[in-house]
């Protein structure tokens, strides 16, 4: 049986976009195995040895995934396990070359463990965007929908992403309309709400940086907006921004990491679960995403 169109594309963008972060995995593995770049003992030498295999065959598997011109569903069902399996060894690895008890590194060695994990890490989320852009082409993504409080979440969301808004210095509001309730699946709305905010986090200056986030009462839902100061969004970048699979090719998504299919899997959850969102934006002046859910019964 032959894939879909979209299957396809999906299939095509896993093997294009996970290039970026296998290849310098490689280069630090022989890196630290080179003896010019410093002394490691026999049990780090086999597990960088051993992320060199992990990585290489997950290298040789997405050729294997791309060259295939027929293929039956089958494919998308086993792809998350044969393509997760070695990257959580990779990370099992990171952490044990990380332990003193596993040996002694130097400080350029630690760097080139930290860059392995790293691009590990962004290789493991870009997994998870592309087979979650899968599901929801394919109208099998599934919903826990519950009733949820607000301010509860929303404090929990805002712990939940205080590091990261310490470590960029911004500064960060919310207002929130007291005694509102939902009904949405919680684990999707958290993707959502901190796909918004890590996108407003990048595109915002580097100094005098503000995020807020608001919740209101709107028509029968409850909105919720995140607004930036940012860079904002050019006028005819505007309309694509939800377009599934456009991304891939913008140097506005380019200049900073990631799948570039977050937006559209937003998109798809918001739906998903009986809301909408949209976008308002002004070049040099910020943007504003917000999206609606149904009140809780």
């Amino acid at each position: 049986m032959d894939i879909s169109q979209k299957e396809r594309e999906i299939r095509n963008l896993i093997h294009h976009e996970l290039k970026t972060p296998l290849v310098p995995i490689l280069g630090y593995c022989e890196m630290l195995l080179n003896p010019k770049f410093g002394a490691i003992n026999s049990d780090q030498k086999e597990a960088i040895e051993d992320i060199h295999s992990n990585v290489t065959q997950l290298k040789d598997l997405l050729t294997e995934i791309l060259n295939q011109e027929k293929q039956s569903g089958e494919l998308f069902q086993i792809l998350p396990r044969r393509v997760k399996t070695p990257l959580v060894s990779v990370l099992g690895y990171c952490e044990m070359l990380l332990n003193p008890k596993f040996g002694s590194l130097d400080s350029d060695q630690k760097d080139a463990v930290n860059e392995i994990q790293q691009n590990s890490i962004k290789a493991n989320s870009l997994i998870h965007d592309f087979l979650n852009a899968q599901e929801l082409e394919r109208g099998t993504m599934k919903y826990l929908l519950e009733n949820i409080d607000v301010d509860d979440f929303i404090k929990q969301e805002i712990e939940t992403l205080a590091l990261l808004m310490t470590a960029k210095k911004i500064e960060f509001t919310q207002s929130i309309e007291s005694g509102l309730q939902i009904k949405a699946d919680r684990s999707k709305l958290e993707e959502i709400l901190t796909n918004l905010v890590e996108n407003a986090v990048a595109f915002i200056p580097e100094t005098g940086g503000k995020i807020q986030i608001i919740g209101k009462t709107q028509d029968g839902f409850v909105q919720f907006s995140v607004e930036d100061n940012g860079a904002g969004i050019p006028k005819d970048y505007m309309d694509k921004l939800f377009k599934k699979f456009y991304q891939m090719d913008t140097s506005h998504t380019r200049k900073h990491s990631g799948s570039g299919l977050g937006l559209t899997i937003c998109k798809g959850y918001v739906e998903g679960m009986g809301g909408k969102i949209s976008v308002e934006s002004e070049e040099g002046k910020g943007t504003t995403f917000s999206l609606t859910v149904p009140k809780a019964e």
